[in-house]
């Protein structure tokens, strides 16, 4: 049996790699705190940075762990399954969620009597979705609910964050702040929810094994790839509303220089769904879709 060291199986038990997607969010609530409301707060925008990316590990961490139990209640064989992979025990990966949900808590109740519970209602309902769509008796990714939770999750709230957390001490306040950032955060929600439906879309067979139905499940692998588009045409419509209504600067518009690129790689992933090969075009399209928009808009923001 192949050794792993405590860095790879930490790695690999959290999606290190993934780390970009919470990310890119944040980056794009604190651009429009930053454009649309002049306010950039450099120390507390750093440490709820880390919150977030503690949370976002964990999640993913508790997301493998009950992946594995699933699998060995239902005897089933998962070559995907990161802790039979890597050879990472239990009580290891229970360590490590822990940790780093402690981190990420400690850091959020602290910011709380700083910058307002405005906080902690954001990081309750963030912690509630992130275990429920593993954890429980009925968990969200076993349902047609993973894709808009997850892209709800990562797409909306960490960007509402990024917003609040440089925009708590504006007079006066803007009570509306959570509505506007609903068409800001609606390209990151959408690019992240498709790559949990491409990901459905893969494992559809595999995962009816364990009981988890899915949306392509109830809809159909076909249905599922047209709601695949649907969903990259939305993220670039609300990106155009995001500059019409000032929440970002003009230059902005400079993300849709990546609809080509974007069309390219979701007609190869429509033609042959694969885990192994296309299934990666769709992690690049998240990058391409708000890298670009954050680049642009940093662009706009210090012409």
């Amino acid at each position: 049996m192949k050794k792993y060291s405590i860095i790879q199986k930490f790695n690999a038990l959290v999606q290190i790699q993934t780390i970009i997607i919470s990310a890119l969010p944040y980056i794009i609530g604190s651009l429009m705190a930053s454009y649309y409301y002049h306010h950039f707060n450099l120390s507390y925008c750093l440490w709820l940075f880390l919150a977030v990316i503690s949370f976002h590990l964990a999640v993913n961490g508790h997301n493998q762990y009950t992946d594995y139990l699933r699998y060995k209640k239902n005897h089933v064989t998962s070559y995907n399954n990161i802790l039979e992979k890597f050879n990472i025990s239990q009580k290891w990966a229970r360590n490590v969620i822990i940790l780093l949900t402690l981190v990420s808590a400690t850091i959020g109740i602290i910011l709380s009597f700083k910058v307002g519970w405005i906080i902690l209602l954001i990081g309750f309902f963030s912690y509630l979705i992130g275990y429920c769509y593993s954890g429980g008796p009925y968990p969200i990714l076993k349902t047609p609910f993973g894709e808009p939770a997850s892209g709800i999750t990562m797409g909306y709230n960490i960007t509402l964050l990024g917003i609040y957390v440089n925009i708590y001490n504006i007079h006066p306040f803007d009570s509306f702040f959570w509505a506007k950032a609903i068409i800001v955060a609606c390209p990151a929600i959408f690019a992240i929810a498709n790559v949990m439906l491409a990901n459905n879309i893969c494992d559809v067979e595999e995962d009816v094994k364990i009981g988890r139905k899915t949306l392509p499940f109830y809809i159909g692998r076909k249905n599922a790839l047209i709601v695949l588009c649907i969903y990259y045409v939305l993220a670039y419509i609300f990106l155009i509303l995001s500059v019409v209504l000032h929440y970002l600067p003009t230059l902005a518009f400079g993300g849709l220089l990546t609809i080509p690129l974007v069309y390219r790689s979701t007609r190869t992933f429509v033609k042959d769904p694969h885990k192994e090969t296309t299934f990666k075009g769709i992690l690049m399209n998240v990058l391409l879709v708000l890298v670009s928009e954050i680049i642009f808009s940093l662009i706009g923001l210090v012409w």
